[in-house]
This record gives structure tokens, sequence and C-alpha cells, in this order.
């Protein structure tokens, strides 16, 4: 059986134009998620997932179709908070991160200060910092496929953001009528953004981002 972690076609939003501004956190989502499980794969890149669901890997599951496809009960534990690629957005998911952090770090009994950093690449999630417990962090990301996923989000739906502001208008995706063109302009802007690494600094007052070690979006602003 294939599973289909992602699957959306752009719907007419009020204007009546398709593809590029209704999609702006599916887009980030499905590339978190995708990063994650490519993160988790110890060797190779495949186009597609196959999986076989049992009952104690897969609790959620309430039954399998015929057609193949598979229904689940979904745990509104386990549903979070999206927000558009925006300032006010990123806003809204670093407050949501640093509450799942203070929680899990509590859990773990690791302290919240000095401050760490945590960084998203292809390779995983990275914490840094002056402390002494930094293996303990990376065992918890590790550990934890929640707080590793709503990183992994976070810091989609922030790079979006950062790209978006650093992304003449005639290159958007935004405005784009053409859903093939809508995704093509996303790649290519996300790729580019590559070049701008964003981190997420974790203390007690919570969490802050930084683009390539500045503060952004730069206070004032």
């Amino acid at each position: 059986m294939t599973i289909s972690a992602v699957s959306a076609s752009p719907t007419p939003n009020a204007s009546g134009s398709r593809a590029g501004r209704t999609a702006d956190s599916s887009f980030a989502a499905a590339l978190a998620a995708a990063e994650d499980a490519s993160s988790a794969t110890a060797s190779g890149s495949t186009t597609e997932t196959t999986a076989t669901p049992s009952t104690a890997a897969s609790p959620a599951i309430v039954m399998s179709r015929r057609d193949g496809t598979v229904a689940y009960a979904i745990d509104p534990a386990s549903v979070r908070r999206f927000a558009p690629p925006t300032r006010e957005g990123v806003e809204t998911m670093t407050a949501d991160l640093a509450e799942e952090l203070d929680t899990a770090f509590a859990s773990a009994g690791l302290a919240s200060e000095p401050p760490v950093s945590f960084t998203v690449d292809d390779t995983g999630i990275h914490a840094a910092g002056e402390r002494d417990d930094l293996a303990a962090i990376d065992a918890l990301v590790a550990s934890d496929a929640h707080l590793r996923q709503s990183i992994r989000i976070s810091h989609a739906i922030t790079a979006q953001a950062y790209a978006l502001e650093h992304t003449s208008p005639e290159d958007s995706y935004r405005e784009v009528s053409d859903p093939q063109v809508a995704v093509e302009r996303f790649v290519r802007m996300m790729e580019a953004q590559k070049a701008t690494t964003m981190t997420f600094v974790y203390g007690g007052s919570g969490v802050s981002v930084t683009a390539n070690g500045t503060a952004w979006p730069p206070s004032g602003t």
C-alpha cells in the first residue's frame, strides 16, 4: 500500500485566481514533513513511501479500505496551529514552539537557560550554545517526533516568510495563476533562501529568530 503524505490541489481564492497565495502554508508544511522523513532515512532517497500499517505502529488507524486508502482518527493533541508566512505568522509559530520547548525541557529535566540555538538543514536539527548539556538536548529532539516536526514546520514557515520579503514581486509565486508555475517559483525561491541560515534561539524569554546571525525581524520594524 502506498501512503501519500500530502495531496493538495489549488482552489480559487476570493479574487478568482488559483495557486500561489492559497498554498502558502501547504507548501511549507509539506516541505517540513518531507525533510523530517528524509533525515530519518538511513540511506538513499525514494519518490514514494510504502508501508504496511499495524495497530502497534499506527494506533490512529481506524480501518483499511478495499481501494487501498486508510482512514485515520485524528488526535486533537497532535493538531498544530498553522500560520501564514508573514512576520505575524512567525510570531505565532515561535510562541507555540516556545511553549512546546518549555514543556519538553521541563519533562526532560533540562533548564531553559543559558539559551540554546536550533538550526535546521538537510541532515537534521542541530542544537548549539554555551552549555554542557547539548548532547542531552540532541537526544531529546531525536526522541520526540512531535517536537522535531514542530521545529521543522516553524522553520519552514519562518524561512518562507523571510524568502518572500527578499523576493521581487515579479519572481514571487503568490500571484501566479498556473499551479505548476507557482510550485516551480516556490522551489526556486526556497533553494535561493538556503544561503541564509535561519536560527531559533530558545531561552527563558521565549524563542527568537536570527537570519545569518542577525535578529529577524529587526527590532522596531
